[in-house]
């Protein structure tokens, strides 16, 4: 299909669905040739990607069906030559795996890298004038869900990625495991780059990087993309791993961070509040969303009219990802709508048995029937 017959697609509504919601502007520079930004400069700006017609019909394509998504997180930070020897250790499992540099050399002796550890933080020290703490390297993660990729493609992939987004201005190391749940590379660079520039990224680099990343995989043949939670029909945030992990070291020692006795404390008051709170984060998701799934609805109406065969099935396609998206409701607002529903089904259960038998017998509460949500709560 050429372009002309893409042009169908109504693409501004589309890319602003497709933005991602971390505001700011990018503080790294990397493979803006090939990712072309919206807004003014060459990746200043945290606009929609521009993308022609024929780009934005395979991206829809890629997202109603479901591709897989890209995962690029940092994962940490490490102060000092011992530090970061220790974190070399780990990604090469301690000279059983191989780590690749960015100047292409394939190290598997602990004492190379940690002279290499030595070599970063010495240039860090000599880059510092004024003492202060700041950390040597930042270690990232890059994956794809598990069994969808093979290993050596992911490998391949994130070499690729790194070599478009960081050489020349920073060094950075490679290392690939392969003995979890799912294949992933480690990717450790330098917080001090040679020019004097600091690696310190933002949460709009990061979405770079993922579409980066899910690039150089789809030139790999693999059907990657990284589109932003929200543009799936996601509301509810992710547990963050900093959360996971205090929850773990709390654990048995009295002071609990349960998340999901927070979540149901939460729920529980707005559930059986007369005014329950009405948060902002809470309205703008709904706005958010509806005008995301107004998107895929316009989408879907102009592949239909066409007559096309092809736009009619993806119009289908739109239409049954639309209808899949869950509702756009945080946790609290979800659990706070199963305990209205439960306790209107327990006050109408209580009502038809006095109905039928009388009083409740004594020494029994009547449980209320509360309140119906009203639209706005929900």
């Amino acid at each position: 299909m050429n372009e002309d017959d893409d042009g169908v697609l109504p693409l501004p509504s589309l890319m602003e669905a497709w933005r991602p919601p971390t505001g700011g502007k990018r503080s790294l520079r990397g493979g803006t040739l090939r990712i072309r930004s919206g807004g003014k400069g060459s990746g200043g700006s945290n606009a929609a990607p521009t993308l022609s017609p024929a780009e934005a019909r395979a991206k829809l394509e890629r997202i109603v069906r479901k591709a897989p998504e890209v995962m690029v997180k940092i994962s940490g930070k490490q102060r000092g030559a011992g530090h970061l020897g220790e974190h070399f250790g780990y990604i090469s499992r301690h000279g059983k795996l191989e780590v690749r540099s960015s100047e292409g050399e394939i190290i598997t002796d602990e004492k190379r890298l940690k002279a290499i550890a030595a070599d970063w933080d010495m240039l860090d020290q000599a880059m510092n004038p004024y003492g202060k703490d700041r950390p040597t390297s930042m270690s990232m993660v890059l994956s794809m869900p598990g069994g969808t990729t093979d290993a050596a493609t992911i490998h391949d992939a994130v070499q690729a990625f790194a070599r478009v987004e960081f050489e020349g201005q920073f060094s950075y190391m490679v290392a690939l495991h392969t003995d979890t749940a799912h294949p992933h590379v480690h990717l450790t660079v330098a917080a001090q780059g040679a020019d004097g520039t600091r690696f310190n990224p933002r949460k709009a680099d990061l979405h770079h990087w993922r579409e980066s990343f899910a690039h150089e995989l789809r030139q790999r043949g693999i059907a990657a993309e990284a589109t932003p939670r929200r543009a799936r029909g996601h509301v509810q945030k992710r547990v963050r791993s900093p959360a996971h992990h205090l929850e773990a070291r709390t654990a048995g020692q009295g002071r609990e961070l349960d998340l999901n006795r927070l979540i149901e404390e939460r729920a529980q008051a707005f559930a059986r509040s007369q005014n329950p709170e009405r948060r902002a984060e809470d309205v703008l998701a709904l706005g958010r969303q509806k005008q995301i799934r107004g998107a895929y609805a316009d989408a879907a109406a102009a592949l239909a009219a066409t007559g096309k065969h092809e736009d009619r099935a993806l119009a289908e396609e739109i239409a049954g990802f639309v209808a899949d998206m869950p509702a756009a409701v945080s946790r609290r607002l979800a659990r706070a709508r199963e305990i209205m529903i439960a306790d209107r089904a327990e006050g109408s259960a209580g009502s038809r048995s006095r109905d039928t038998h009388g009083d409740i017998a004594e020494g029994q509460s009547p449980i209320p029937i509360e309140r119906k949500p009203r639209d706005r709560d929900r």
